[in-house]
């Protein structure tokens, strides 16, 4: 069983939100105040833990309305998915409450002198069409009363487990809601309730129940705040997992304890013999008349004995948890409720949110807790759901990820959007830790490689004197992100991802690409044919697929190697064509003729509305010959422009001494713009 859809309206920062959850890991990212943390808090609130006090609780006030409109009602859907070959455990379900849903009589039976009417589930539709449509019907179905006038219910009663009540009703079942509604009342308070839906497939109508008693026995859940607070995350209650791991092991009538706390009973009566002399004195009159007052260190063996239980740890000084820095609480916590959901639990999986886990940890301890995360997983029988801004959360090349950014449109409210990492090839976008800030930007510009440090180097310089109003270090205050892809063929792949995320994404690539990349591009990214063709018909103009000069050369090397050779000269064929082939090789746009340059020229101002920028040479070109023999024998294509603005640029040595400026300052116009 894992969440495998969540659906909030007008719930705190966010107006509406649909978003899919995948088996697994599940990464939610976006900048600080994006709305990452809303999502987790709508998750606890239906499927955190489960008391009687649920409804008596203040777990929605005004603040909790977006905008706080209470006029609006809050809607909250979880949708849990349970796998074909999944059983339930009914001895855990049995346990729960009964409850009724919404029924109809299909007939009546005789028994003696009584009719008896026999009864079926009302199938429900929840409108998937729009999120309004959605909503609109959640509303409709929710506004049924199980006492209104004419509605007829049907109970399924925990008692009657000799004929299999639960069994009967979730059996073939394997799609779960859970609908959340909260509204103010007249009287300024806030009215919540919460219903219980079950289909057997997605391509099924809902049976809807008027209460949800059973929610923990179907997917336990355990979830960790980015505010560490163990004593609220590890209650101690006959309904919270940790107060079930307790119990397991704690028996109020093993002979041992009470053998124990008698002799503690013992000792304390001499430790608080003299205080309590004094204040059960008549001079003092603590307490009623007639009534005498005493302590003791031990709680009464007769009732719950382990909810007296505390955690120590000794990390060189044993203290409380609570007193421990927040990394080894979470990984305290991480690791009990992987020990309960292994040995203890009686769902068949779980499901683990955290907030923030690397909070105040150094990287080897982010990667421990991460670590620690992916035991929970136990290859992804359970559920994880993260927020954070840490990339060792989803640097992967071992597992599945789902990425969800979260952002706020216009400052307003929060959205989100999904998309997976499942395949190697998406997978190598993880792997360089450096490119997971792009999910948490604004806007990102993709280029090769090394040039990432040159376009960086001149942004500043851009900013302070070419367009002041801008700022130095305008990039990161706009949360631009400037990403290396490694290579020009990984450009759509990014391009694809970013869109997904609808992260607004510019590709900045030197001639070459336009030259022999540019088809693959726009193949990869599903381009229309049309865009397809007019690349074609300008190629056929250019003629760059076949350099008559050069194709000829090339053709007769073969035959000059062998005559060399019949010569008793050893000739390296090889080293000849490369030589020769390197200075006939098109990589630059001035090796065309005027006419030839034009059109191209024409071409890639027009790539610019699909926000693909092309240069007119290759990085190198650009490098001044004061920068070139500053340099040396540095040559490589990302040693040499970082050897450049790591050890040359400086105050009195600005970038553009370095680096022919003009197209890079035009590009960085277009990003501003």
């Amino acid at each position: 069983m894992y969440l495998s859809k969540l659906v909030i309206s007008n719930y705190r920062s966010i107006k509406e939100l649909s978003l899919k959850f995948e088996k697994g890991k599940n990464i939610i990212v976006g900048k600080n105040n994006a709305g990452k943390s809303n999502i987790i808090k709508a998750i606890d609130l239906i499927l955190g833990e489960n008391s009687p006090t649920w409804h008596k609780s203040d777990n929605i006030t005004e603040n909790d309305f977006f905008g706080g409109n209470t006029k609006k009602p809050i809607y909250i859907f979880c949708e849990l998915e349970r796998d074909a070959d999944e059983d339930l455990n009914y001895d855990e379900i049995y346990q729960c409450f009964g409850y009724k849903y919404h029924a109809e009589i299909v007939e009546w039976v005789q028994r003696g002198n009584k009719k008896y009417p026999i009864k079926q589930a009302i199938r429900h539709t929840l409108n998937n069409a729009t999120f309004t449509a959605f909503i609109s019907s959640l509303d409709a179905v929710m506004n049924i009363g199980e006492n209104d006038e004419g509605i007829e219910n049907y109970y399924v009663n925990p008692k009657l487990r000799n004929q299999g009540t639960f069994e009967t009703e979730f059996q073939n079942k394997f799609s779960f809601g859970f609908g959340f509604r909260a509204t103010e009342l007249p009287s300024g308070k806030f009215h919540k309730e919460i219903r219980f839906f079950y289909r057997e497939s997605q391509n099924e109508n809902w049976v809807m129940a008027f209460s949800a008693p059973v929610r923990n026995e179907l997917l336990q859940s355990a979830i960790i705040h980015s505010f560490r607070d163990p004593q609220n995350e590890l209650r101690i209650n006959q309904w919270s997992w940790f107060g079930k791991l307790l119990k397991e092991y704690i028996k109020s009538d093993d002979p041992e304890l009470a053998k124990a706390f008698q002799q503690l009973k013992s000792a304390s009566i001499g430790v608080f013999k003299d205080l309590q002399a004094d204040i059960n004195s008549p001079k003092v009159k603590v307490a009623f008349p007639n009534t005498t007052v005493s302590f003791q260190f031990n709680p009464d063996t007769k009732l719950d004995v382990y909810k007296s239980a505390l955690i120590y740890v000794d990390d060189g000084f044993n203290s409380l948890l609570q007193e421990k820095g927040s990394g080894i609480q979470s990984a305290v916590i991480i690791g009990l409720y992987n020990y309960y959901t292994q040995k203890i639990a009686h769902t068949s999986s779980s499901l683990l949110a955290v907030e923030e886990p690397e909070i105040y940890l150094h990287p080897q301890a982010r990667r421990v807790i991460s670590n620690r995360i992916d035991d929970f997983l136990q290859g992804n029988k359970n559920q994880v759901i993260i927020t954070t801004h840490s990339t060792e959360f989803i640097t992967s090349a071992h597992e599945n990820l789902n990425i969800i950014v979260a952002k706020k449109q216009h400052q307003k409210s929060t959205e989100a959007k999904n998309t997976k990492f499942d395949t190697s090839k998406e997978k190598q976008i993880l792997v360089k830790a450096q490119n997971a800030e792009m999910f948490f930007a604004d806007k990102v510009i993709l280029v090769e490689g090394g040039d990432k440090y040159i376009l960086e180097a001149l942004a500043k310089y851009f900013g302070a004197n070419v367009i002041p109003d801008l700022g130095e270090n305008w990039f990161n205050e706009s949360n631009i992100s400037v990403i290396a892809v490694g290579g020009k063929t990984e450009f759509w792949k990014y391009v694809k991802k970013l869109n997904e995320l609808t992260i607004p994404v510019l590709v900045l690539a030197d001639f070459d690409f336009f030259l022999r990349q540019l088809s693959e591009y726009f193949t990869g990214l599903e381009f229309q044919k049309e865009v397809h063709d007019e690349l074609n018909a300008l190629r056929s103009k250019l003629n760059t697929s076949k350099v008559a000069l050069t194709k000829n050369i090339l053709n007769h090397i073969e035959t000059f190697a062998l005559s060399i050779i019949g010569e008793g000269i050893k000739a390296d064929e090889k080293a000849i064509r490369n030589s020769l082939k390197e200075p006939l090789r098109i990589k630059r746009l001035n090796q065309f003729d005027n006419a030839k340059q034009e059109l191209i020229v024409a071409y890639l101002k027009r790539l610019r509305k699909v926000n693909l920028f092309i240069l007119n040479n290759e990085l190198e070109d650009y490098y001044t010959e004061h920068c070139n023999s500053l340099c040396g024998k540095i040559s490589g294509k990302e040693e040499k422009p970082i050897h450049i603005v790591s050890r040359l640029v400086s105050a009195e040595q600005p970038i553009i001494n370095f680096v022919n400026p003009d197209e890079y300052f035009d590009f960085l116009s277009f990003v501003a713009s």
